[in-house]
């Protein structure tokens, strides 16, 4: 019994850390997602950097918007 006590309380310390290192990640892309990510109007072919990646097209209000993170490529 005391082992299986054990290993709940080794459980719930893990998945609190895990939990932990995730959220700790979001936070990190939030912030490289900033004024960093290139948009693509589907409708009209306006393209532009915006911080966000759920958004309407700025020239045609569609929200057929391809967005994709800057920081996903490379720097050659």
């Amino acid at each position: 019994m005391r082992l299986v006590l054990l290993e709940y309380g080794m459980f719930n310390k893990n998945k609190i850390a895990q939990s932990h290192l995730i959220k700790e990640w979001q936070e990190k892309i939030t912030i490289a997602n900033r004024n960093n990510i290139f948009c693509h109007c589907r409708s009209c072919g306006y393209e532009w950097v915006d911080s966000q990646q759920e958004i309407s097209c700025p020239s045609c209000n569609s929200t057929e918007v391809e967005s994709i993170s800057c920081w996903q490529f490379p720097d050659d």
